[in-house]
């Protein structure tokens, strides 16, 4: 999103401000393999390329406990924020609810689209 304008009417040099939508990382340790540096640069790099401004990742470090996939919902809307970037879309499985509906549940509680660095 782009907003232009003037700081005042009375200004004679515009000021063009930017405005990157937040997103948020979702990583499983048991999944990073001693890799979370290298998993979140490569999901910050995703989300500069597409103009997002990254925000904090979320890592689940319990297998199967969900805290860290609720502390992310909550946060998405506190934050207004709609978008979740996660290494690889096997992060959001494997947890005691399946990963379509950890998908479905951020969509509809949060409006929020996953991105994924593989496909």
């Amino acid at each position: 999103m782009l907003i232009s304008g003037t700081l005042q009417d009375s200004d004679p040099n515009p000021t063009e401000v930017r405005v990157e939508a937040l997103i948020y990382g979702y990583v499983r340790d048991d999944l990073a393999d001693g890799r979370s540096d290298e998993l979140e640069d490569a999901m910050t790099s995703l989300a500069q390329s597409a103009g997002f401004c990254f925000a904090a990742t979320f890592h689940e470090s319990t297998p199967g406990d969900g805290t860290a996939f609720a502390e992310l919902t909550a946060e998405l809307k506190r934050a207004d924020a709609h978008h979740v970037v996660v290494p690889s879309l096997d992060h959001l499985a494997g947890q005691t609810i399946p990963r379509d509906l950890l998908i479905a549940k951020l969509a509809h509680e949060a409006a929020a689209q996953i991105w994924a660095v593989e496909h």
